[in-house]
């Protein structure tokens, strides 16, 4: 009987689906068991270690019988370091997966009728696409000190001779800056060290200014120079950002004369493309570093008329639209993973926009999102993924979302 179930039992279970997070999903009798490193399709043999009432979670022993979705892991420290949770399943799938998960989230937390999600737009590299790197270090000082990833479910480092989803120049940057750590020729202070690709016109980690100071990184971005900080957010998968903005350019839908709002802004990634094309863009960001940066990207551009200010979102929404009756026809929303909070939601509804164009790393939130704008009176209308993560748990989706009266169109059709 699945009561009888205890921590240690051995069971051999089919596995029938991928969650979010990437485990994969069995059931014995009444009771979902989650087990990492399987597939749909598989036949694992899986050790419970942990127990609640209506799941179990296990760690798999054995692949009794393997899913035609499998495929072998090319990295040797798979399964240890916490990074990927995907390498063991084919691409493709990877992307059939992603997709479904995105529209069972939405559905499952959204609870209103939603349009088809479009399929995953993949990522052109499957492995070495990640730009910036985000080494953790532990240990002592000199040649006892470590540097690597987070090990799986644990604050233990696994140092790696190389990482299978780096560019290759950030692999190289790892190694010397490993060589030099043991040999004492450099300090690391601290518990992080970071490391950016080298590409066409662009700087790698970036020798210090004059100040000591990490200098500025330059991307290149659809064409155009991106400054942004040392330690500055971007967009880790540098072969599908031009993708990425270009669909939120086309999403934004701009003629000319709209009023934009690209709240979360950043350095001003998006608003570097939706100024030229605007009447009016107010860029709206919290870090001070990433200000100065968007001021630079958009004075570089010659878009002297855009605004980019420093502060909290939901307060100068209120300050420079709400409370002045002002409203906007196009808003930008590019929070972090925990999403935007009421109060952001609150102050968009307010401002009436045709469309709202969301960029979202994290399906649960998006939709948790998605309904509180619904409430608003704004329903989505385009949901499309972007695989900007392979081999990994995560998942990019820019929602389209307009007025539920049908003041607002989709610009795909």
């Amino acid at each position: 009987m699945a009561g009888a179930m205890r921590i240690g039992d051995r069971i051999t279970i089919w596995i029938s689906d991928v969650a979010f997070g990437g485990d994969g999903v069995g059931r014995t009798g009444e009771r979902v068991v989650f087990v990492p490193f399987t597939v749909d399709g598989d036949v694992a043999e899986v050790e419970i270690t942990d127990l609640k009432r209506r799941y179990a979670r296990g760690r798999p022993v054995g692949i009794v019988a393997p899913s035609p979705h499998r495929t072998e892991p090319p990295c040797p420290y798979y399964g240890r370091c916490g990074g990927c949770r995907m390498q063991h399943i084919l691409y493709d799938h990877q992307l059939e997966i992603k997709e479904r998960q995105v529209a069972e989230t939405l559905r499952r937390i959204v609870k209103r009728p939603l349009p088809p999600v479009v399929p995953v737009i993949p990522s052109p590299k499957s492995y070495g696409w990640r730009i910036k790197a985000e080494f953790h270090l532990a240990g002592g000082r000199g040649s006892a000190r470590r540097v690597g990833w987070m090990a799986l479910a644990s604050h233990e480092i696994v140092e790696v001779e190389r990482c299978a989803i780096l560019d290759e120049s950030l692999n190289e940057q790892y190694r010397r800056f490993r060589e030099a750590l043991r040999s004492g020729a450099v300090r690391a202070p601290g518990d992080e060290w970071v490391a950016w690709a080298g590409g066409p016109g662009e700087k790698e980690a970036g020798a210090a200014d004059p100040s000591g100071r990490p200098a500025d990184i330059t991307r290149i971005v659809a064409g155009k120079a991106f400054t942004l900080s040392h330690r500055g957010f971007f967009q880790a998968n540098g072969f599908l950002v031009d993708e990425l903005v270009g669909q939120v350019v086309a999403m934004s839908a701009l003629t000319g004369s709209e009023t934009v709002v690209d709240a979360y802004g950043g350095a001003g990634l998006f608003s570097l493309f939706l100024g030229p094309r605007a009447g009016r863009l107010v860029g709206i960001e919290g870090d001070r570093e990433a200000v100065r940066c968007a001021r630079i990207n958009l004075d570089r551009a010659g878009l002297r008329g855009v605004e980019f200010v420093h502060g909290d979102v939901a307060d100068v929404l209120e300050r420079t639209f709400v409370r002045p009756s002002g409203r906007a026809d196009v808003v930008v929303l590019d929070p972090p993973r925990d999403g935007c909070g009421e109060a952001v939601i609150e102050k968009v509804a307010a401002l009436r926009p045709r469309r709202i164009v969301y960029v979202s790393c994290n399906p649960a939130t998006l939709a948790r999102d998605i309904g509180r704008l619904a409430k608003g009176g704004y329903l989505p209308n385009r949901l499309q993924p972007l695989d900007m993560f392979p081999q990994t748990a995560h998942v990019e989706v820019v929602a389209l979302l307009t007025p539920a009266d049908g003041d607002g169109e989709d610009p795909e059709g």
